[in-house]
This record gives structure tokens, sequence and C-alpha cells, in this order.
């Protein structure tokens, strides 16, 4: 498969990055493919990435910041064992957009 890239437009409450997929809150299993590295860059405003829907401005594993548009502002990867999913993440930014890359298994 093909180098992929989505837009998520954020907001106050946490958004899980596989909601790109548009099938709702559940991931769906046949579009939630593994990656093995993610670029991510903000558009607009900061935001904050975590593990889990307890994502916020103060608890976060992951600032990516708006300033320095430079590839790979929040590179996740490569990792050669193991893979992960969109599913996997969760990010909170008022006014932000996340552009995604993803690097298909």
């Amino acid at each position: 498969m093909a180098v992929v890239s989505y837009q998520l437009a954020l907001a106050a409450t946490p958004k899980r990055l596989s909601d790109v997929y548009g099938v709702g809150t559940v991931p769906c299993s046949e579009l939630d493919i593994p990656y093995v590295e993610l670029f991510m860059q903000a558009e607009a405003a900061d935001f904050y990435l975590g593990t889990n829907a307890n994502v916020s401005t103060t608890t976060y594993g992951a600032k990516v910041l708006v300033t320095g548009q430079q590839l790979g502002s929040g590179t996740l990867g490569p990792f050669l064992f193991g893979r992960f999913r969109l599913s996997d993440f969760w990010a909170v930014g008022t006014g932000a957009t996340v552009h995604i890359i993803g690097v298909p298994a």
C-alpha cells in the first residue's frame, strides 16, 4: 500500500486520530491499518497528543507546535518491530488541524 495522508480538525475535547476514517467513535478494523511511521504537522494552533481520551493541554505525551512547519515536527517511528494504528492515539487542540502522513506496514 502507498503512503497515505489525512487531515483532522481538532477541538477542545479529545479526538481519536482514527476519526479521519469517518466511521464514528469506534475504530473500524478494516480501515484502521497498522503503520510503521507517522509524520504529523499542526496547522493554525498547537495540538497535544496522547494515548487515551484523557489527553489535555496539561496531561499529554507530546506537544506538536504550529511553529516550525518542517516535515516531521511530530514524527513517530520508524518501527522495525511492532506497529501502531491511528486508533492508538488521541489529540486535542482548539482551532488546530493535524495533518498526517502515514507509512503503512
